[in-house]
This record gives structure tokens, sequence and C-alpha cells, in this order.
């Protein structure tokens, strides 16, 4: 063959490559219906488990690279071995888990949980990912010439070749449906809207608001979307169908938008929230939805059930189920992987360089913002047990004054609740916690590493204090 249209035929290929390399699209919702889709208060009418809500269990997986991913497989493995007798039943006290809500690394774990639950403990989920060079295999693909000319393309990046790779070699091509059927713990996964700058957890709650399908969505992808850390890997793209699939405004959200006086920050996420589907006349419609990293806006994945804590409306409110009276005991495991490495910067009077600079930006503000968002979660649960003693304080009064009178508001119902907050802080030796909290945030951590991680998972839930009353309250039952 001719050089010539042999190099033509090569320039085509490459051409046809990387113009026809583009993303993964999420799929349009034809009709919105509430009554269906991923959603946590469907899933035991898809298939019924002896998972009982009067002992709700929430679990969220911080991120931090392969580091937050084995701290948290370390405090699954503990809850797997952690036998309780509830309800007169005997069983393990991760069958009582009913929520995971995680971001970045510890998305991993959550999602390898969800879709193959007790094969997890099998070794394959070490082999595969924890003990795996991770950052060796998308190395290889980065300069991979295919992929170069894939990576050419503006509909193209390198979260997207990223998530090529989880499909090959963790999830597969399974997708929320698959999630669906097998009913709790409801997975949350995280991602961050680059626009509001707020959570967007992939459920389909939130899909709804850009009339789309979740069921039809790679699992992989979402774990890709929670972890695109800013600067090493690329937002994701998702498509805007806002409009199309008859989405009914709930009447929590017109409620909300009512209520400004009294509760602006709830305002500006009612707002955040219509910027997908009700763009005022003075913007642009929001045609394309781009999300990274969920750890930007909510470092441990505990925003959105703070949310459900405070509110009625959406279908994962704890709030209504606890006045309901379907909850008797909360229990909230924070697992925690943030670390406090030393970096050197205060050893020299040198200006700290661009990239230290950006990356000490992402990170070292969000460690901060941690603890508040804990706080917050403390608060909500203390409010509610605040309302109840001051209910039962003014009805024990009038009871005193006129005891013919009907006692006030509704009949009363106070839960226990147990916050466990699993993190490097609760190591007493302060060598031990300083090696730990030195760790890399990365895909390539030594299996002794790894081994250490999950080994100090467990020791700090079995050592907190939350953890042992919990267990101490439930032998009475």
């Amino acid at each position: 063959m001719d050089k010539n249209i042999y190099r033509g035929l090569v320039f085509l290929c490459i051409c046809f490559v990387s113009g026809c390399a583009t993303y993964q699209k999420n799929v349009e919702l034809k009709q919105y219906n509430p009554e269906v889709g991923y959603r946590y208060d469907l899933l035991d009418k898809v298939n019924k488990s002896e998972n009982s809500d009067s002992l709700f269990v929430v679990v969220s997986f911080s991120g931090g690279g392969t580091r937050a991913a084995a701290l948290s497989y370390g405090v699954l493995q503990q809850l797997r071995d952690t036998r309780i007798v509830w309800q007169g039943k005997e069983k393990r006290l991760l069958d009582e888990v009913d929520i995971i809500s995680s971001v970045s690394g510890g998305s991993f774990t959550s999602a390898y949980y969800g879709l193959n639950r007790e094969k997890i403990f099998d070794g394959s989920y070490e082999t595969n990912y924890l003990k795996h060079d991770v950052e060796k295999d998308l190395f290889h693909m980065l300069f991979n010439p295919v992929n170069w000319f894939k990576l050419m393309s503006s509909d193209y990046g390198r979260s997207d070749m990223v998530n090529e790779y989880y499909q090959e070699s963790l999830f597969g091509k399974k997708t929320f449906a698959d999630l669906e059927k097998l009913g709790k713990p409801f997975l949350m996964i995280n991602g961050t809207d680059m626009t509001t700058g707020g959570q967007f957890p992939l459920i389909q709650d939130q899909f709804d608001l850009i009339c789309s399908d979740l069921t039809q969505y790679p699992v992989s992808r979402a774990v890709a979307t929670s972890s695109a850390f800013p600067g090493l890997l690329t937002p994701l793209t998702y498509n805007n169908y806002a409009g199309k699939c008859g989405y009914t405004e709930p009447k929590w959200v017109v409620n909300g938008a009512n209520d400004g006086a009294n509760n602006p920050q709830g305002v500006q996420f009612i707002d955040d929230r219509r910027s997908y589907y009700d763009t005022p006349s003075y913007k642009k419609p929001r045609k394309f939805i781009h999300l990274m990293d969920g750890g930007v806006a909510d470092n441990i994945g505990l925003r959105s059930l703070t949310f459900g804590l405070e509110n009625n409306g959406p279908s994962y409110s704890l709030l209504r189920k606890i006045n309901n009276k379907e909850i008797q005991k909360l229990v909230i495991i924070i697992v925690n992987a943030a670390t406090d490495p030393s970096t050197g910067l205060d050893q020299t009077a040198s200006v700290p360089g661009t990239i230290t600079t950006v990356v000490t930006s992402a990170t070292v503000p969000l460690d901060n913002y941690t603890f508040d968002t804990i706080n917050s979660t403390e608060s909500a649960i203390a409010q509610f047990d605040d309302d109840v003693k001051l209910l039962r304080a003014c009805n024990k009064q009038l009871k005193d004054k006129c005891p013919n009178a009907d006692p006030i508001g509704a009949s009363l119902y106070s839960i226990d609740s147990y916050v466990s907050d699993v993190s490097f802080n609760g190591i007493s030796n302060p060598e031990e916690r300083y090696w730990f909290k030195n760790l890399p945030t990365n895909f390539n951590l030594e299996p002794e590493t790894v081994d250490k991680l999950i080994a100090v998972g467990k020791s700090l839930l079995v050592d907190n204090k939350d953890f042992k009353k919990l267990v101490k309250d439930i032998g009475k039952h």
C-alpha cells in the first residue's frame, strides 16, 4: 500500500476515534412518577427484607482515596461481626443498615457493597481495588495513544476514561436498577454541582429535577462522579431534560420557598434546587449539569442525611419516620478518613507553589467544615429531644393546673440516638495517630497499610463511646 494512502487512512481513523468520543449520557425520563425509581421509601416494597425501621442505622463514608475506602471497609467488617438481638431476632448489625451516604473514596466501598453484598468480604474487593495499584492502571490508560485521541474531544474528559476503567475492573455495567432489586441499604452516592456548589446526591429524587431516569444509569459513573477530584480529574457532564417529563414540584418545596424570613438557608437550598428546572427569565436554562467530587461540598457525605433529619419532605426523611413513630433507636456512624499531613510549608519563607496552593485550598477548609457538619447533625437530634422535653414539661404543668384539660400537641414520642464519629482523632497513641493522619490521598497504598486501615476502622468503631452504649442497650432487648 502506498505510504501516503496508509498515512491518510491512519489520520482518518484518528479523526474518527477522537470525533466519536463522548461522555456516557444519562437517559431522559419520559414521565415523572414518584411511585417508581430508586427511592428510599420504595425499596421495602421492591424487596421486603428483615431490616427493621425501628432500629434505624445510617452510615456515611468520607472521601480520601484508598485510605477512605479501606477505613470504611473496616467499619463494614465490624458491623458484620457485631451480633445483636433486636425484636427477638438474632442478627448482625450490618443487616440493620438502612442508608449509606458516601463521597469520593468512600463511594467505592459503598457501591461495591451495594452491588455485591456479602461477596465484598470474600477477598475480591481487597484484590481488585484496595490492594491493587489503580494509579498504575490509570497511568497506562492515560498514555495509551487511543485514549490520547479520545481525550482530544471536547465532550470526553479524563473522568470519562476513568469510568470505563471502573466498569471493566470493579462494577461492570450494573445500573441503579440492579441496586433497586436488592433493596436496603439505600445508597446515596454524592457529587458536587459546579454551578451551585451544592451537593448532588445520585438518587431518583434528584434526577427528577433534570427529568432523567436513574435506574438506567451505571453505578460506575456515579462513583466516577463522586471521586472526580478537581484538577486531577475532570467533571462529568449530565444532560438536563427538565420540562419534558411533567415533573410536579412537591408541597414541601413550595412551602419552603415561602418561608424566607424564618429560614434563609432553606430558601437558598430551594433556589439551588429550582435552578435545574425553573430558570428565571433573566437567566439562561441549564442545558447541562457538570458534577465533580462530592467531597467539595461535604467531605463526609452527611449533609443530605442532616437535611433528612430536619425536613419532612424528602423520600428519605428521617424526621417523618420519627414523627410517625417508626424509629425507636437512631444510629449514625460517620466514617471520617480526614488527615492532617505535615507539609513543611511552615519551615521555609518560600512562597508556596500553584499546585500546593490549589490542593490546600481544596482540602484544608473542607476538614474544618467537617466539624460544623457533624455538629449540625448532632444539633438536629438534640433539638428534637429538647422539643420533646419541653412539651412534656408544658403538659405536666397543664395537668397540675387543669387536670381535665387535653394535652398540648400530638402524643409524645422520643427516640434513643447514637452518633459515632470514627476518625483518626480517636487513636489515643499520638505517634500512631500521626502516622495515620499523614497517609497520602491516592489510589495506591501498600497492602500492609491497607490492612492497618481496615484494622483501625474496626477498633475505632468498637472503642467509640456511643457505639459501646448502643451495643449495651441493644443487649437488653
